[in-house]
C-alpha cells in the first residue's frame, strides 16, 4: 500500500516537474513570459471566488429591487381600493430625462386608456403630479416638485384636529413650501399635508406628505413651511391616474 502511495507521488511530481520543464522550454525558444501563466494558474481559484462572491451581491440587489416593485404595486392596489369615486388607471414609467428629473416624467398609459390632460396623479405613497400631455400610449407627468409658475397647489395642514387651506408652491431647489403661514397657526413638525379639493385637478385628501420644517421670515410676521413627501419621489415606478367616475 505505502509502495503504491510513493509510486503515485513520483508520477505525480514527474507530471508537474515536467509541465514546468516544458514551459521553461518554450518560453524561452518562442520568447514569451511564462509568469502570466503560472499567476493564471495560482489566482484562478481566487478569482473563480470572487465571480461567486459578485454573482452573490448582484443576486441580494436584484431581489431588494423586486420586493421594493412588489411593494410598491401592493400601494397602488391600495389606493384603488380607497378612492372609490374614481376610476384607476395604474401605469408604469418609461423615462425620465436625467436633465428634468424633478420636472416631469413619462408613464406607458395614454388616450387608448382615456387619459387626459389635467388628470391628477398618484403614486403608492401619495400625490406626485397631474398629465400635462398625452399620445395615444403615453402621458408626460408634471411632477409636484416642478418649479413652474402654474404648479400651484390648494393644500390643507391638519393640526390640533383642525385644518387650514393654504398653497403649496416649489423653491429653486424644488423644495416643496408653504409661504406666509400666519404665526398664531400652531403648525408643528410632522402634521399632515393632504389635498384640499379646492381645484378642478386635484380631488380632496389625497396625502401630499407632513410638515418637515418651519422658518420665519426676517421680519417675524409669518412662517415658511417645508413640507416633506410622503414617499420617494426620486425612485417613482408605478402610478395610479385618477379618472372621475361617471
Amino acid at each position: 500500500m505505502k509502495k503504491n502511495k510513493l509510486k503515485f507521488k513520483t508520477i505525480i511530481s514527474v507530471v508537474i516537474g515536467g509541465g514546468i520543464l516544458s514551459l521553461l522550454f518554450f518560453s524561452l525558444k518562442y520568447n514569451f513570459n511564462i509568469s502570466f501563466i503560472l499567476k493564471d494558474i495560482l489566482y484562478f481559484p481566487i478569482t473563480v471566488m470572487d465571480l461567486d462572491k459578485e454573482y452573490s451581491l448582484n443576486l441580494d440587489s436584484r431581489t431588494m429591487e423586486l420586493e421594493k416593485e412588489l411593494d410598491d404595486l401592493k400601494n397602488i392596489l391600495n389606493i384603488n381600493s380607497s378612492l372609490t369615486d374614481f376610476e384607476m388607471v395604474n401605469a408604469t414609467v418609461i423615462n425620465r430625462n436625467v436633465s428634468y428629473w424633478n420636472e416631469e416624467l413619462i408613464i406607458n398609459k395614454g388616450k387608448n386608456e382615456g387619459i387626459k390632460e389635467g388628470m391628477a396623479v398618484m403614486d403608492g405613497s401619495g400625490l406626485i403630479g397631474r398629465v400635462i400631455k398625452t399620445s395615444l400610449t403615453t402621458s408626460t407627468i408634471k411632477l409636484i416638485t416642478s418649479n413652474s409658475n402654474d404648479n400651484k397647489i390648494s393644500v390643507k395642514i391638519w393640526c390640533n384636529n383642525d385644518s387650514f387651506n393654504k398653497v403649496l408652491e416649489q423653491d429653486e431647489n424644488n423644495n416643496l413650501i408653504i409661504s406666509g403661514v400666519d404665526n398664531d397657526l400652531d403648525i408643528k413638525e410632522g402634521d399632515l399635508v393632504t389635498t384640499s379639493g379646492l381645484s378642478d385637478i386635484y380631488p380632496s385628501g389625497i396625502t401630499i406628505g407632513s410638515v418637515e420644517k418651519i422658518t420665519y421670515d426676517k421680519f417675524g410676521v409669518s412662517k415658511k413651511v417645508f413640507v416633506k413627501h410622503s414617499g420617494d419621489l426620486e425612485n417613482i415606478r408605478f402610478v395610479a391616474v385618477l379618472k372621475r367616475g361617471i
